[in-house]
This record gives C-alpha cells, sequence and structure tokens, in this order.
C-alpha cells in the first residue's frame, strides 16, 4: 500500500508558538493527516489561536481533562493529585484563567470533542484517547504494562495513541502499538523542545518520535502579559514542573 503519514500530538495547553511551529514541520514532513489527543487549553495564554489554528488545518482530535474541565465548568482540572503546594496552586490559576477567558466558540469546540476518536488509514485502526479508554485523567506511562494489557484487550484498535502524561514513548503491549507523543506545549521530561510524533503506515508501521525547537520567551512573554503566573514561564524554559 502507499504510505500514508499520520502526526500525532497532544498536550497543546495554550502555546502557539509551539503549536504553529510543530504543524509546520509536520506539513514540511509531508504529513496526510493530524491526530491530537487533547488538552487544547490551560497553562499558556493562546488557547484561542491554537483552536483556530487547530480548525483550519482540519486537525482531527479528542477531549482531555483540560478541555473538559474548561468546556463544562469543571472546579478542578483532573490533573492528578499532588502535595505540592506550588504546583496546585499553579494549576488553579491556570483553570481559572482559562475558564474565564474562552470565548464561546472555544467553549463550542471543547464541549464538541469526542472522548475516543478513530482513524483508519488504509487497512489499519488507530485510536486516540487522552488518558484511558474509560477514564479520561488515567496516567498511563511507558512501563504500565497492566493497564496498557487491559487497554489492549478491550480494542480492536492496532494503534492505541495516549497523551495527558506530557512524557513521550513508543512501545509495543497486547499486540498493539502505544504511542505518547509528549506535549506540544508543556512538557515535562526536562527537555523544553516541542514534543510530537509521525507514524508511517505502509506495509508496516514505523513511528518517529521528534523535539523541535520553538519560540518559548515569546509564548512566557504572552502568558505573563496575560496575567497567567510567571512559574508556568519557569516550567517552560527547563521542561519541568515548577
Amino acid at each position: 500500500m502507499q504510505a500514508v503519514k499520520i502526526g500525532l500530538i497532544s498536550d497543546i495547553h495554550g502555546n502557539y508558538a509551539a503549536l504553529k511551529t510543530v504543524i509546520r514541520e509536520l506539513k514540511a514532513a509531508g504529513a496526510d493527516a493530524v491526530l491530537n489527543a487533547g488538552d487544547n487549553v490551560g497553562y499558556s495564554s493562546g488557547h484561542e489561536e491554537c483552536i483556530k489554528l487547530l480548525v483550519d488545518e482540519s486537525v482531527s482530535g479528542c477531549m482531555g481533562n483540560y478541555d473538559e474541565a474548561v468546556a463544562f465548568d469543571r472546579p478542578v482540572c483532573g490533573c492528578g493529585e499532588s502535595d505540592d503546594k506550588a504546583l496546585i496552586k499553579m494549576r488553579a490559576a491556570s483553570l481559572k484563567w482559562a475558564r474565564e477567558n474562552a470565548s464561546p466558540e472555544a467553549n463550542k469546540f471543547l464541549s464538541l470533542l469526542p472522548r475516543k476518536l478513530e482513524l483508519n488509514p488504509g487497512n489499519i485502526s488507530i485510536l486516540a484517547v487522552h488518558g484511558g479508554l474509560d477514564v479520561i485523567n488515567d496516567m498511563i506511562g511507558e512501563n504500565d504494562d497492566a493497564k496498557m494489557g487491559e487497554m489492549a484487550s478491550k480494542t480492536n484498535a492496532d494503534v492505541i495513541v495516549m497523551g495527558h502524561t506530557h512524557i513521550p514513548f513508543s512501545r509495543k503491549a497486547g499486540g498493539k502499538l502505544f504511542v505518547n507523543p509528549g506535549s506540544v506545549g508543556r512538557p515535562v521530561d526536562g527537555d523544553p523542545r516541542a514534543s510530537y510524533a509521525i507514524l508511517t503506515v505502509s506495509n508496516g508501521l514505523n513511528i518517529e518520535l521528534r523535539r523541535t525547537v520553538y519560540d518559548v520567551e515569546s509564548n512566557i512573554s504572552d502568558l505573563v502579559s496575560a496575567g497567567l503566573p510567571a512559574e508556568i514561564g519557569a516550567a517552560l524554559r527547563c521542561g519541568r514542573e515548577i
């Protein structure tokens, strides 16, 4: 079969500078489609621009926990438990800002995102979820064999694309290929570059995890000017939670 390239992205979190760089690189790489595993809002201030770009570029995507929290006015982001009071405060401020600054159009876009999304290039089935199959904010890491095995047993998809952890990986489990493309807009693995992946479907499956430099300082300037915590900018500079 003729090779098909699918760009895989997740966890944009309102970082327009990072998203436009990643989209530009995916187009240059010849991606036939782009699949987004959710969390378009929160932390950075460019969610309106991000959503417009996703629509303009016909990017298909599923709902993330931040998308859900903003669209349906949830009191918490669903990011998981933490004992770090500074992190909890930053998350709360981020969600409050996103809820207060999302336009009606953005809220509609977020509210209509499906919790699961399937693409079928050729004879391959690709399933995108944000966390788990049934729990939108389930944390599934590279070594979570039990969780991936359970997911594999519940779907006929050949490839399962996930986000939420912000840490990229790809591996086989339960006869399926699991891919987390990492975070476009808020990496936490110590590498501040935007993260994404390209899945090539031909006679087999090939996955390439990629990183790219973007104008992080312009994004930080925008989010601080918008009234978001400066700690978010510090985290973006180093690619870790602050």
